[in-house]
């Protein structure tokens, strides 16, 4: 039997009580989980908002890093078309419920190669319960992600 990760088991873990005593499962459902928000890039000085962006959270199985997919993303209204982009190993911790991670110096993939011209720097986020949140700069280009955990049927 393959042994749990250490995220899984913090997830598992922080299942806390309610304020009746009941268990309250608020947190995100797996270890590895997909969402839904909207992606702001700042592009010559305004927002550029992307709605209903999929963004998939895959922990290691150590659960110490992690890698983040989002997909289908047209960074600037000028690009011609929409691509996924993976930001690899980003650094993961669990506290009190909370998953938070962080990176700097990530070069991210897209288009089946490495990307460094949009090297990734100040990558900071947490998910809470069912919701996610991150900023980071791909390049020159300040970007944040908000979203609420996809349900899968």
């Amino acid at each position: 039997m393959k042994s749990k990760s250490l995220l899984a088991i913090l997830l598992v873990a922080a299942v806390s009580c309610g304020k009746d005593g009941s268990l309250t499962t608020d947190q995100p459902s797996s270890a590895e989980a997909g969402y839904v928000g909207t992606m702001t890039v700042e592009y010559l000085g305004e927002a550029f908002d992307n709605e209903n962006i999929s963004v998939k959270f895959t922990p290691s199985e150590s659960g110490t890093t992690a890698d983040i997919t989002i997909y289908q993303i047209k960074f600037v209204p000028q690009m011609p078309v929409t691509i996924d982009v993976t930001i690899p190993s980003v650094t993961v911790s669990a506290a009190s419920g909370t998953i938070s991670f962080s990176g700097d110096n990530i070069v991210p993939w897209a288009l089946g190669g490495e990307m460094p011209r949009y090297l990734v720097t100040g990558l900071s986020g947490r998910i809470e319960g069912k919701e996610i949140s991150f900023s980071l700069s791909f390049g020159d280009y300040p970007t944040r992600f908000s979203g609420r955990e996809q349900v899968q049927e």
